[in-house]
């Protein structure tokens, strides 16, 4: 049988592991704003980018999408009719997905009416725009949603010169092996909600065998699946886990008293206040 030969790209987070996030390791407990502060925002906008970093989050999660004349953009769902007024503005009958609209198409629109007066006018940003705001200030955790746009991420964010300032995650291990391909020294995390199986140990090394073969060091889960043996097993083998998404402050106590990592809330200012750093 021929011996595999593997690309220098493939093998660099490998050998990197953990290495990849010692920063994060020394940070600490890591509060992470989910889509910006989103409850009192509205999501994936500048202004729920600028109000995470406010009250004060180490970290401020947004989604990134591919416009249909190539350009990223900051996205949750597939299409815009959930957090745009795409239906007043558009009455042709033209087709609502990001990857089908045009950068200047996307720009028409309001992304934050929906949310409240307060945010009317609200534009939807571009990927560059986003790192931009977070430059110097908090850490871009970058969430790449189709899983074949990881090289067009890593190649803005190489542009910008940002590489040791963001984390980059995605359910797509092929999005965080692409991103590699570019930027193998860049800290990623394999986003994962399955259980896989019942019992917590097995599902931890499950999770972390996709995640060191895609070249990911942060395991960040579904926080269902985070129990104390779940994280002990991603500890043992020297990885970082964080959780997603959670709101309430008791959940937010038991995970901390786990040992979690970081995790990533919709209402950082009531896990800012938990961990004493709030306002």
């Amino acid at each position: 049988m021929p011996r595999a030969i593997f690309p220098a790209w493939f093998l660099l987070p490998l050998l990197l592991g953990c290495s990849m996030s010692e920063r994060f390791h020394k940070e600490g407990f890591k509060v992470i704003a989910h889509r910006g502060s989103s409850v009192e925002a509205p999501e994936n906008t500048l202004g729920a980018l600028e109000l995470g970093v406010k009250q004060g989050a180490g970290g401020v999660e947004f989604d990134v999408y591919k416009s249909g004349d190539g350009w990223l953009v900051l996205m949750h769902d597939k299409d815009v009719l959930r957090t745009t007024n795409f239906k007043d503005v558009f009455t042709d009958g033209r087709s609502a997905k990001v990857s089908e609209l045009t950068l200047a198409e996307l720009r028409k629109l309001d992304a934050g009416s929906w949310h409240s007066p307060a945010y009317a006018g609200e534009k939807v940003p571009t990927f560059e725009e986003a790192l931009e705001l977070l430059r110097g200030r908090a850490t871009p955790v970058i969430e790449i949603k189709p899983g074949d746009i990881g090289r067009d991420v890593a190649m803005i964010v190489q542009k910008l010169g940002i590489e040791k300032e963001v984390f980059v995650q995605s359910f797509s291990p092929r999005a965080i092996s692409d991103f590699h391909e570019v930027l193998p020294g860049v800290t990623t995390g394999y986003l994962t909600g399955r259980k896989i199986s019942d019992n917590s140990v097995e599902r931890a090394r499950e999770h972390l065998r996709i995640a060191r073969e895609s070249g990911a060091s942060v395991v960040v889960c579904n926080y269902r699946l985070a129990d104390r043996e779940y994280i002990e097993e991603i500890h043992r083998n020297e990885f970082l886990v964080w959780v997603y998404t959670v709101d309430d402050p008791a959940v937010m106590r038991l995970l901390m008293e786990r040992g979690i990592d970081g995790i990533i809330t919709n209402v950082p200012s009531v896990l800012l206040d938990l961990t004493g750093r709030g306002e």
